[in-house]
């Protein structure tokens, strides 16, 4: 018989918890999210590399298979670049994706992103039947119950932007009290539960009296997005009509090949 005492089953350490968390459904897109989130605050710059795989997924507490896939992602975007053997760098255009057309983002959340403080001042906003071009836009039926909003957003208090929405009526609280509006269209929807999902919108410039009200610049000229918003289920939930003022509001738009 051997003399030699046998030693104690090793203990596994405890995992160290992760220091942010996701939840369980689509980890992959709030991972994405979450990155481009902190590369828009600048987090790290242009040519910084990004923690690794390894390190990523402990903050997370995710897959290393999940990181590898947001990280896929970001690359396709052109947000970053993988150096094999090396790790993930932020690309010239990861400090540029603030006000990026790609992105589906509330203005004034893009505003805060570029270290400006947003307004919005409501000119206007009341229920009332939608017109023809509405119903169209909205797919419902001319007549339907809709609020419909004017708005001027300021970024430290210039004015850059005139906003008309509308939203169908039982997207939004029946109790819903348009002189209870503040802000944001998006965190009325958030809170409704019927945050935005996608939006196609249409590009064009625009000028004249005709565009938004006050003191105005008399040869002002504006970006003008036509957008139609889209739930997660492919409903319309909001369609606006926003025009930007050429200068004091800039966008960007990446082309990946």
């Amino acid at each position: 018989m051997s003399d030699v005492t046998p030693s104690a089953p090793s203990r596994r350490e405890a995992p160290v918890p992760p220091t942010r968390s996701l939840r369980t459904v689509n980890l992959r897109t709030q991972l994405v999210d979450s990155l481009r989130a902190r590369l828009s605050e600048g987090e790290w710059v242009e040519g910084q590399q990004l923690p690794t795989e390894g390190e990523l997924a402990g903050e997370y507490g995710v897959s290393r298979s999940t990181v590898r896939s947001a990280l896929q992602q970001l690359e396709t975007q052109g947000l970053t670049i993988t150096r094999h053997g090396m790790g993930t760098f932020v690309s010239s255009y990861g400090r540029a994706i603030k006000a990026g057309l790609q992105e589906l983002r509330s203005m004034t959340d893009t505003i805060r992103v570029y270290g400006m403080e947003p307004r919005v001042e409501y000119h206007d906003a009341q229920f009332r039947g939608a017109t023809d071009d509405e119903a169209v836009e909205l797919q419902i039926t001319s007549g339907t119950r809709v609020l419909s909003t004017e708005r001027v957003i300021f970024a430290d208090d210039v004015a850059v932007a005139f906003s008309y929405e509308t939203v169908p009526g039982d997207v939004l609280p029946a109790d819903l009290s348009p002189s209870e509006l503040s802000g944001s269209l998006f965190s009325a929807l958030d809170s409704a539960g019927r945050p935005p999902h996608t939006a196609v919108a249409e590009i064009h410039a625009a000028g004249g009296d005709d565009i938004g009200w006050g003191d105005r610049e008399p040869d002002a000229v504006y970006v003008y997005l036509k957008q139609l918003h889209y739930d997660a289920n492919a409903r319309p939930v909001l369609f606006s009509r926003t025009y930007f003022h050429e200068g004091r509001f800039q966008f960007s738009i990446l082309r990946v090949r």
